[in-house]
């Protein structure tokens, strides 16, 4: 077995060859050929031996290994059944490591997948906590990121490998260009931090842009929402944020109808307001008015 240094990578060519295995960018299928930096990842998950980890990707299982020396379980998921066979092989030996072939967004609406679920909720240690960690495919970071948000646990932490530009949302602030729809939903349950800038030579195929490691804390507040609740905050914000240049003049009344409530009264100064120019706190606010009309 090998830790996935770039000697490493070269040891599984011939079997990807073998396979007729070759990195596709519609998949996002760059791998991290660092270990210096799969341990960073798996280290700033703060995994406990109680605690539960989804793996989103899990490519050739370099990430894997070191997850599952710290966590009770790893649920990895990987779509390409390719690379779910040659990790498969690598893994076997890893008691705590429970692999599914699926795509993670594949369930109904772009949500988690009934394997994926099952597979979870078979592995929960008792009073763990529930962590999401991977280097996630480009195309798929925040399609994922905005489900999870909605699953039907909450992550407790999240520590993603994103493209920079990605990164550079997640943590946006009210007023900053970055800042939109998916930073308001995620900063409305999660501490967002970037804890460092990735360049593109440690990857194999090397993508054209930068990466960022990034990582979400669940807040105190957010534990008490349901999972229909925040499903309805997140077809609300993207409501609101699809037209985020307009006013909530315009906008309000769609957002509320989205979610199947009233239109909320609100002072005529709100609805001069743009959704752009609210904070995580305050869309909440307007969510929570829609109750009373």
């Amino acid at each position: 077995m090998t830790d996935g240094g770039r000697d490493g990578f070269s040891g599984y060519r011939a079997r990807l060859d073998a396979l007729g295995f070759k990195p596709s960018s519609v998949f996002g299928q760059n791998f991290l050929l660092d270990p210096t930096l799969h341990r960073v990842i798996a280290d700033s998950a703060e995994c406990t031996p109680n605690d539960l980890v989804l793996e989103v990707g899990v490519g050739l299982g370099f990430l894997t290994r070191e997850l599952s020396l710290r966590a009770a379980a790893v649920v990895g998921v990987e779509i390409d059944e390719r690379l779910f066979r040659v990790a498969g092989e690598d893994l076997g030996a890893y008691a705590n490591v429970h692999l599914v072939l699926a795509d993670a967004l594949g369930g109904p609406g772009g949500s988690l997948p009934d394997s994926v679920r099952a597979a979870l909720r078979e592995h929960q240690p008792a009073g763990g906590a529930f962590l999401v960690v991977g280097n996630l495919p480009y195309a798929a970071s925040g399609p994922l990121l905005a489900e999870l948000a909605c699953a039907e646990r909450l992550p407790d932490r999240i520590v993603v490998l994103v493209q920079k530009e990605l990164g550079d949302r997640l943590g946006a602030k009210v007023g900053h260009d970055d800042y939109g729809g998916l930073s308001a939903l995620l900063q409305s349950f999660y501490d967002v931090e970037r804890l460092r800038t990735v360049g593109s030579e440690v990857f194999r195929p090397r993508p054209k842009v930068a990466s960022a490691i990034c990582r979400l804390r669940l807040r105190a507040d957010a534990v008490g929402w349901t999972q229909q609740e925040r499903r309805q905050l997140q077809v609300f914000v993207r409501a609101l944020f699809g037209k985020r240049r307009k006013s909530l003049r315009t906008t309000l009344a769609e957002a509320a109808a989205a979610v199947s409530r009233p239109m909320p009264q609100v002072d005529a100064a709100v609805l001069q307001r743009r959704a752009e120019t609210l904070s995580p706190a305050e869309l909440v606010g307007l969510l929570r008015l829609t109750v009373r009309g």
